[in-house]
Formats: structure tokens, C-alpha cells, sequence
């Protein structure tokens, strides 16, 4: 006797959330590639919404905190969590912690990365400044870590 879809679908979001915090639309998009009834994933995946065993918040507050180990700036995050269709006023809110200090984070990747002292020209300023905006970090925090 074969399983249920409902009841496939469901073992595999369980195995997949076991390993880590997954967005919907990260789920709903696997779940995709092996079962054909959108309307019966969704159905499931707000179960687990509901019974708040899938949560965005959590999602996008582990990006959050990866992103900022990793040396990565807002401006990354927010790219990041929008692939992801996490709404940006959480998104937002989640930056905003008290947390994270994006300006001292953006001088410590300068600083790891190229050392204490000022760039010698004007050039070598702006290929590290470059850099720190290719990282994510807007431009203030940028102007700050050259400070």
C-alpha cells in the first residue's frame, strides 16, 4: 500500500525543516519538484505554519545572524530575504536590531581584509570601498569603517 500524497508531503517537509530553518517559499519550491498538486502543499505547508513548526521570522533571523558572522552587510540580507519572499518590513526590523552593529562590522571586514592603514591612493580607496559595498554594507556604514 503506497502512502498518502498529503502524508509524503509531509515527511518530507519534516525531514527537510530537520535539518534547518527553511522560508515557504523555499519548501513550497522543493516540494514542487516532486508532487504536481500545489493546492494540497499549500494546504500542508500552512499546518506547519500554523502550528508555527515553519516560521519565516525564524528563517530570516537565522539569515540575519549567519549573514553578520560572515561579515555580510544589510544590503546583502535584504537581497537575500527577498529571493526568499520574506516581507521586507521584517526584514527591516530584523536589521534594525540592537544586535547588530553594521558599522563596526563593515571596519572589521575593511580591517581583516586589508589592514588598519589608510589605502595609499585614491585608487586602492575606492577597489576597498568596492569591496565593502560588493559585501553589502551601505554607503555610511562604508564612510565609517574609512573613518
Amino acid at each position: 500500500m503506497t502512502d498518502s500524497p498529503t502524508k509524503i508531503i509531509r515527511h518530507k517537509v519534516t525531514r527537510l525543516l530537520a535539518r534547518r530553518e527553511q522560508s515557504l517559499h523555499e519548501l513550497r519550491k522543493k516540494l514542487l519538484e516532486s508532487v504536481d498538486d500545489k493546492a494540497l502543499i499549500e494546504e500542508v505547508l500552512a499546518q506547519f505554519s500554523a502550528k508555527d513548526i515553519q516560521s519565516d521570522l525564524r528563517y530570516a533571523e537565522a539569515v540575519v545572524r549567519g549573514a553578520y558572522r560572515k561579515g555580510k552587510g544589510p544590503s546583502f540580507i535584504e537581497r537575500s530575504l527577498a529571493e526568499h519572499d520574506i516581507e521586507y518590513s521584517l526584514v527591516a526590523t530584523l536589521i534594525a536590531s540592537d544586535d547588530f552593529d553594521w558599522f563596526e562590522l563593515a571596519r572589521a571586514v575593511k580591517v581583516k581584509k586589508y589592514g588598519e592603514e589608510a589605502p595609499e591612493d585614491w585608487q586602492a580607496k575606492q577597489k576597498q570601498m568596492r569591496f565593502l559595498q560588493y559585501r553589502g554594507f551601505y554607503q555610511d556604514q562604508i564612510n565609517y569603517a574609512f573613518e
